[in-house]
């Protein structure tokens, strides 16, 4: 009888064991995201002090922590805390002539993720100047106590004359003739933890 009973106690501890490590609950949290990319479909140049991206493309789960509006370029987060990852780029364009590489200047700059309601940044991104189009990267937990809302940002100080955010060349051509948007200017994954 004793020897019938030991599997029996031993699946039983084993259930216990793994309803334990999963915190009593076998039902998995479904992951909230948003994945976001600002294509060049315009040209739009810098502006001194404090830019918005504004996303052309972006993807939203269907959780509804996190939303977008693509008129002003705001997300608004449910409390929770979030993972913030991705990068923004400023440039004095491509195909540059002689003249315009010669008028090109160093103008040190930096993405990061402000509060709209504290009027504050919350993330500080990577340096990058626009001199060379590399890109400010961008990689930060934020922990969100009320509704709040947010922006994506970028600047690069007071003399930006022929910086870009973003821009558009109509006679870029994919493969199939077609005009080419894919030039991307800033992405950003917000992901809740």
């Amino acid at each position: 009888m004793r020897y019938r009973l030991l599997p029996l106690v031993f699946v039983l501890g084993l259930a216990l064991t793994a309803c334990a490590s999963s915190g009593g609950s076998s039902v998995s949290q479904p992951r909230v995201w948003g994945a976001f990319m600002e294509r060049g479909l315009s040209n739009i140049p810098m502006k001194p002090g404090l830019n918005v991206r504004v996303f052309n493309d972006f993807t939203l789960d269907e959780q509804q922590y996190i939303k977008y509006d693509k008129t002003t370029g705001y997300f608004t987060l449910e409390p929770g805390t979030y993972r913030i990852d991705g990068w923004s780029l400023t440039t004095f364009g491509w195909k540059l002539t002689p003249e315009q590489r010669a008028a090109a200047y160093s103008a040190p700059g930096y993405a990061f993720l402000w509060n709209v309601e504290k009027n504050d940044m919350e993330i500080l991104a990577s340096l990058q100047d626009p001199l060379y189009s590399l890109p400010s990267n961008i990689n930060g937990v934020l922990k969100v106590a009320k509704k709040t809302r947010y922006y994506f940002g970028h600047q690069n100080g007071d003399k930006v004359d022929g910086i870009s955010l973003q821009l558009y060349d109509p006679n870029i051509k994919k493969p199939d003739g077609t005009i080419s948007t894919n030039h991307a200017f800033a992405q950003l994954v917000i992901e809740r933890l």
